[in-house]
């Protein structure tokens, strides 16, 4: 009675066992996400200069796995942060399986700005593969003013002149005169329009200026250099040039 009873309980056992083991090979759990690594730049840049209005480029936005392959699958923001703000989203790229694209958005400059990107992540519908979300580098525009300068040397009288893009009334402007260092010459204030003109005197080896823009918010402080010279031929007017 025994020996059957025991034979029965190790039975009872060789069935329980072999039940778990043909439950291990059931279904096998998910795969976990993959990480991702994005990146931003302009002109294979992370910090551009240009002055206001100028082509300055194109964002140039990937996205790669753990082994550096390209990740054509999912979606992206492009994000922007002004002076003084918060990163917004400004620019949506719903489907990047050619890539991500953000147009021509943020190809000219116009005022300092940081740009970057959120990769929000996806699913490749090929290999069921599962990206993780990620966020780019930043990218940094900094913008100089640009202006229309209009410096001559109308008989013999020379002058700094121009105004500012954008037209920008009441601005500060700063002229600096070079006897062996940078000395201040004179300040002004552009006009309604943004206009300004300072009247400057030459030398026969030439006299060295500086214009100094002052910055705002948006935009970085500008100097431009001039040398002016004095011609003493009769009748001959001056010069003034960039230098």
């Amino acid at each position: 009675m025994r020996t059957k009873k025991l034979g029965a309980v190790l039975t009872s056992l060789t069935i329980t066992l072999g039940a778990a083991a043909v439950l291990a090979t059931g279904p096998a759990q998910a795969a976990g996400t993959v990480a991702t690594t994005a990146k931003l730049t302009m002109n294979q840049q992370t910090t551009v200069k240009g002055q206001y209005g100028d082509a300055i480029g194109y964002l140039e936005a990937t996205v790669a796995d753990p082994l550096g392959g390209l990740v054509y699958t999912g979606s992206a923001v492009l994000q922007r942060r002004l002076p003084g703000r918060s990163w917004a989203d400004v620019k949506t790229d719903p489907d990047t399986t050619d890539g991500v694209r953000f147009d021509s958005y943020g190809s000219h400059a116009k005022g300092n700005v940081r740009y970057r990107f959120h990769y929000l992540g996806g699913t490749d519908p090929d290999t069921s593969t599962t990206y993780d979300p990620s966020y780019s580098n930043v990218v940094t525009v900094i913008t100089l003013w640009n202006f229309k300068d209009t410096s001559a040397c109308p008989h013999g009288r020379c002058h700094i002149s121009g105004h500012l893009i954008p037209r920008t009334a009441r601005h500060k402007i700063t002229v600096q005169v070079k006897h062996g260092s940078w000395q201040r010459y004179r300040v002004v204030r552009t006009t309604s329009r943004g206009a300004y003109r300072i009247g400057v005197t030459g030398s026969r080896s030439g006299t060295k200026y500086r214009m100094i823009i002052a910055r705002t918010r948006s935009i970085t402080a500008t100097s431009k250099r001039y040398r002016v010279i004095r011609v003493t031929a009769r009748n001959a007017a001056g010069a003034i040039s960039p230098r």
